[in-house]
């Protein structure tokens, strides 16, 4: 890409939060505390806005709808500059108020050229970080032992959620690069892996461009929809500490009678430990834990599709996947 289209598309700085709509507001806000979300503010049967531990004031707002659906995702962008170019987005919302009991902001919503919502907000107050008693464990492998006399000690539970860290969308047959052009050319999102099926590219996994700065393998991904299947999101993912929590988190899910999507299994294209789970309106959402980090100088990957393209150990791929 051409630096004068680098310098035009809108400059990220970090995922923010996504919203669903929900047909049972109650048994939503059941599973997502099962999930190990907190709620930092509610609107008593109307909408739900719920937090991690890090710093971001909520990163999932549950809205009640008489029919279940995908609001969008949100991004933070990089500088008030970058919010007012959003403004010139060919079909951009007015700017919207963000709810001021809840950290506050603007926002402005784009519309892909397939109906997904993708909202750039700036100017919400962040929070200090939860206080969590979480360890950064020290392990003892067969030839090196640093934990002498110290014990691995766990608590049951939900697997606490620090924040939201990605999520993707479906797109119609033909028409990837359509979908590639916009998030690409629109939003400061750059490559990171591509999944082919022959010679087509089907799959793409692209994370927030910040240069030589670091950031997380994908922020976003595309895959093509199944035949005769409405376009809609795939999953929204959530960063939890590490596998142990992440273990015990998928241990408390199952107790509490909740329904298992995939997991809990290591991907191949970001190197995650994943485990998926439907919410009670049947969306997926993921917890996951060690993802890679990239920056532009990173090998981009190009993988057959398939299920070894998917996960290196774990249960077998389901149907949804």
């Amino acid at each position: 890409m051409a630096d004068s289209s680098k310098q035009s598309r809108i400059q990220l700085l970090k995922t923010a939060f996504v919203v669903y709509n929900h047909e049972n507001l109650d048994k939503a806000k059941a599973f997502f505390l099962d999930f190990g979300l907190d709620v930092a503010f509610e609107k008593t049967g109307k909408e739900i806005y719920f937090k991690g531990y890090g710093s971001e004031p909520y990163v999932y707002v549950a809205r009640k709808a008489e029919k279940s659906s995908f609001g969008g995702a949100a991004y933070v962008v990089d500088s008030h500059a970058e919010f007012e170019k959003a403004r010139k987005v060919p079909g951009a919302s007015a700017v919207t108020q963000l709810e001021p009991g809840a950290g506050g902001g603007k926002q402005i919503t784009l519309t892909d050229p397939f109906g997904h919502k993708v909202h750039l907000i700036w100017g919400w107050q962040e929070k200090e970080p939860d206080p969590t008693e979480l360890e950064k464990l020290v392990v003892n492998y067969e030839d090196e032992k640093p934990r002498k006399g110290r014990f691995q000690r766990f608590r049951p539970g939900p697997a606490p959620v620090h924040r939201w860290g990605h999520y993707g969308v479906t797109y119609p047959e033909g028409q990837y690069q359509a979908i590639y052009d916009w998030y690409t050319q629109t939003l400061s999102l750059a490559v990171s892996d591509i999944v082919y099926k022959g010679d087509k590219p089907t799959t793409c996994f692209l994370h927030i461009d910040r240069g030589v700065e670091y950031t997380d393998h994908h922020a976003f991904f595309f895959k093509k929809a199944k035949p005769e299947e409405p376009l809609n999101v795939a999953h929204a993912a959530f960063e939890v500490h590490d596998f142990d929590i992440q273990q015990l988190g998928h241990n408390y899910l199952t107790s509490r009678g909740h329904e298992i999507c995939w997991g809990v299994g290591r991907h191949v294209l970001g190197s995650q430990v994943f485990d998926y789970w439907f919410d009670p309106s049947h969306f997926v959402v993921e917890h996951y834990a060690d993802g890679d980090l990239v920056n532009q100088d990173t090998e981009i990957a190009k993988v057959q599709a398939g299920p070894e393209a998917l996960s290196i150990w774990g249960p077998p791929v389901p149907e949804v996947f």
